[in-house]
């Protein structure tokens, strides 16, 4: 049976990586905003038709050389570990590489454009491996030609007074035909984003397309949806509606993808998910007869800890109680009789 601090690691480090690959979202729209010249940001997930029409939503996209060639950067804060599954990952990128149209309504195609990836540090090397595996192959070659590149980042913490936080976007493999961002790309040290525009980047950004790690959302609801009843409360509990939650989140975190495109940072499926979670944990309870209503109990998580180690820990307690039932009903001939799944309470219970 695996120690419960493996599990805690585990999910502090998707943690991280998740917050890592949002600075770095705004990190890469901050580089070609206002390190690069002639290059025209179009949007965050704007929406490109390709020649099969299908319809993209890369994470970032770029126009340059007088709108004549098109930019797209894919941003990924985990990749599969299984073989084939990190397999079926490259291989859709394959999607992104044929002609696309609606770059802008002035603009419906380019002559060409480059497909720029961004990953963990910890995944390039088996990223790099799968690409060189794959080039080879029948409808992959964009993979070793120009105009396809890697990136990943590295994220300096802060060490007392002596060093400040800083991130660094630099290429791993490939390039793309853009002779300012290869300039800039492949300088010794990279891209620098230094402490005072990282700090601003964090506090802009909350969420990228990418479906977050549980623990990620469940964060974000604690510090933001949840604090402010924590702080001289008139009641024991409040009830709290998820539609409320979820026009909360949308003022929180607007959208700042595209100026004419309605879009949320927070999908309304993750925030039902977190809050089933935290049910799960007995840190909220729901109501008979309301089933997108939440009875908030306070305090509801006191703690001197960063919010994302106590709930890793919770979470990894859990996961481990669930494998040891799973492992009893397995190992015995017996039948064994659960508790069942938690209840809801009737709302009498609250008065």
């Amino acid at each position: 049976m695996a120690n419960i601090r493996v599990y805690e690691d585990q999910c502090t480090k998707d943690y991280r990586k998740y917050a890592d690959t949002v600075a770095v979202s705004f990190a890469v729209y901050h580089t070609v905003t206002t390190q690069l010249k002639g290059l025209d940001f179009v949007g965050i997930e704007h929406k490109l038709i390709n020649a099969e029409g299908r319809e993209l939503t890369p994470d970032i996209v770029v126009l340059c050389e007088n709108e004549k060639k098109g930019l797209i950067f894919e941003l990924k804060w985990s990749l599969p570990s299984r073989e084939d599954l990190l397999e079926e990952e490259i291989k859709e990128l394959e999607k992104y590489t044929k002609p696309c149209s609606n770059w802008k309504p002035s603009v419906k195609s380019v002559d060409c454009h480059d497909l720029v990836l961004v990953c963990h540090i910890d995944d390039v090397q088996k990223t790099v491996d799968m690409i060189k595996k794959l080039s080879n192959e029948k409808g992959y070659s964009f993979l070793k030609e120009h105009g396809f590149a890697l990136w990943s980042w590295t994220i300096t913490p802060p060490k007392g007074g002596e060093r400040k936080e800083e991130l660094r976007l630099f290429c791993v493999y490939g390039k793309t035909r853009n002779d300012q961002i290869e300039k800039l790309v492949q300088a010794p040290g990279g891209i620098l984003i230094p402490e005072a525009v990282l700090t601003y980047l964090r506090f802009s950004l909350t969420f990228v397309k990418e479906k977050p790690p549980i623990q990620y959302t469940m964060t974000v609801l604690v510090q933001y949806i949840l604090a402010p009843f924590q702080q001289a409360p008139e009641k024991k509990s409040y009830e709290i509606e998820l539609d409320w939650i979820y026009e909360q989140m949308k003022k929180l975190f607007p959208s700042w993808h595209e100026f004419d495109t309605p879009t949320i940072q927070a999908k309304r499926s993750w925030i039902r998910e977190a809050l089933e979670k935290f049910w799960e944990l007995r840190l909220i309870d729901k109501i008979v007869g309301k089933p997108n209503t939440w009875f908030i109990p306070i305090p509801t998580l006191r703690t001197r800890k960063p919010i994302q180690e106590v709930i890793c820990r919770k979470l990894s307690k859990l996961r481990l109680k669930e494998m040891k039932r799973q492992k009893r009903s397995i190992g015995t001939l017996k039948p064994i009789r659960h508790k069942g799944p938690r209840k809801e309470r009737p709302l009498t219970e609250y008065f």
